[in-house]
């Protein structure tokens, strides 16, 4: 007699229950990957800036090699490498680095400038001091003498952040003189004026550090104005055309943004009272019929807020980026 027993229950293998092995790579570890692959430590841009100057040719270029020097000596992710064309008046400086780095040399270049100025303004009194008995005889026939200033006018015209490839393996400066610009601009156009102006002048930059890029010795000394090299110079009146034009932040007030992010406050954040300029003027001065009643009485957040006014707010907003300015380079050296 046969009888059917109840077979056991096979074996459950585990291994066929894990869960495969899955890729739990971190968006860190890819943009670590990525850095290693472009050889670079840190997002690195690319920023280009114009100015006028009013020190010689070789004695502008010292001192921004000097600056580019000193970042370069100390520690940063990145070290500034570019190009710098200078004019008998203007300069055209193409950078990159990590954005660290290039607004450190910034603010080491206007540091820079402050210091020459007190140097010369000593050097003007002691001449001052020495021939006092002459100043005073010729006291009549005596003229203001103009301020000092390394440079007279500085503008951010491009940056490009997130690039790829660095095109400079170092830094040098390179002196020319462009030939004259035929034509007019006119510099109350509209803003396709000045974007087509500024498209040109980022073309004739691209051909410049093009050359730069192939002859490691380039030179403009001794080419003919119709050379192709001289021709891809930036006129001067296209760099002073940017320089005047309205749609361009000034430097400083793009230096500022750097590390600096502003405290917005929307309207629904607000407490009562409402300040004023987030009302209508006549909100709370209406009857039903639309007529007026008599004004009312001025409350005392409304005195505090004629009296200390926006000018407040902007001297303390004013005070504090210098200190955090000051802090920042102190920090750095």
């Amino acid at each position: 007699m046969v009888y059917n027993l109840p077979q056991k229950p096979a074996k459950t293998s585990f291994k066929m229950l894990a869960l495969p092995d899955l890729d739990t790579r971190t968006v860190l570890d890819v943009v670590e990957e990525n850095f290693q692959k472009l050889g670079l430590k840190a997002y690195a841009i690319r920023v280009i800036y114009i100015g006028e100057h009013t020190l010689p040719k070789e004695e502008i270029i010292q001192h921004f090699a000097k600056t580019i020097s000193i970042v370069n000596s100390c520690y940063c992710e990145i070290n500034v490498y570019g190009l710098l064309l200078v004019y008998d008046s203007y300069f055209v400086h193409v950078l990159e680095g990590s954005e660290d780095t290039i607004h450190r040399h910034i603010r080491f270049l206007l540091r820079r400038e402050q210091e020459w100025i007190a140097e010369m303004n000593k050097l003007d009194q002691e001449a001052t001091e020495e021939g006092v008995g002459l100043t005073v005889l010729m006291a009549d026939n005596t003229e203001p003498k103009p301020e000092r200033k390394m440079f007279k006018r500085l503008k951010f015209v491009m940056s490009y952040h997130s690039i790829r490839t660095r095109q400079f393996k170092n830094w040098r400066a390179v002196t020319a003189r462009p030939p004259s610009l035929i034509g007019k601009m006119d510099l109350y156009g509209p803003l396709e004026e000045h974007m087509e102006q500024l498209r040109i002048f980022l073309n004739k930059v691209i051909k410049t550090v093009g050359y730069a890029l192939e002859d490691e010795k380039l030179s403009f000394d001794g080419l003919r104005p119709t050379d192709p090299k001289v021709e891809a110079l930036p006129e001067v009146a296209l760099i002073d055309f940017l320089l005047q034009s309205k749609y361009i932040l000034p430097f400083h007030e793009t230096v500022g943004l750097h590390r600096r992010v502003d405290d917005y406050v929307f309207f629904f954040e607000q407490v009562w009272p409402v300040p004023t300029h987030y009302t209508p003027r006549f909100l709370y001065k209406l009857k039903a019929d639309d007529s007026f009643v008599e004004p009312l009485p001025v409350m005392p957040w409304e005195i505090n807020v004629k009296k200390g006014g926006d000018a407040d707010d902007d001297d303390k907003d004013e005070k504090e980026e210098k200190e955090g300015e000051e802090s920042e380079g102190s920090s750095s050296d």
